[in-house]
């Protein structure tokens, strides 16, 4: 090999190493902005009580903030649980979306991001459930389930005003999807 062709080589490999290098940051670099940006939603609609989206094109905002008080974790709540909102945060799903209602408020989350703390919760835990008026609920822990969804429905009504946190199951899962969901419900203390 001539010194030319070496050279030639060296900047072809060390272009293509930056090119997979910068592939590989791509998501979590867009994770950690998304998050960024979530954060500075919630904190506008806490301060204002204006819907702001979290960026331009997102058809979601953030309208609540979930604390993990044991685990010293919170969640910034966005509306809705389709896929592309599910993909950023948890998300509360209509028309369990109300924080102040006499239905439960109910929010879903990937088992392999934003929601795989909820392994992690306990009977009796306590979670803060915080609205964009600066009001704050405390919920206790009273069931850890698992329900085959194919197989069983999960009445959420009988919740009354209580919090349901819902995943798919199990954790630790290779394959994503599966019928099995990791259902919480907590109840409201009293205010």
């Amino acid at each position: 090999m001539t010194g030319k062709f070496r050279a030639w080589l060296s900047v072809i490999l060390l272009l293509l190493g930056t090119c997979f290098c910068l592939h590989a940051s791509w998501l979590p670099t867009k994770a950690w902005l998304a998050e960024k940006l979530i954060q500075r939603s919630w904190h506008h609609f806490e301060q204002t009580g204006e819907k702001l989206k979290p960026w331009p094109w997102a058809d979601t905002h953030a309208i609540a903030l979930l604390n993990f008080t044991r685990l010293q974790q919170q969640i910034v709540v966005l509306n809705g649980g389709d896929a592309s909102t599910l993909a950023f945060s948890a998300g509360a799903i209509a028309p369990f979306n109300q924080t102040r209602s006499h239905l439960p408020f109910v929010v879903a989350g990937h088992r392999d991001s934003h929601f795989s703390l909820l392994s992690e919760v306990q009977m009796k835990d306590i979670i803060s459930l915080s609205d964009d008026t600066g009001h704050s609920q405390l919920y206790q822990v009273e069931s850890l389930e698992i329900i085959d969804s194919e197989h069983q429905q999960l009445n959420l009504e009988q919740a009354d005003n209580g919090l349901v946190l819902i995943t798919c199951y199990p954790f630790n899962a290779v394959a994503a999807g599966g019928a099995l969901r990791y259902v919480i419900k907590a109840r409201r203390l009293t205010e």
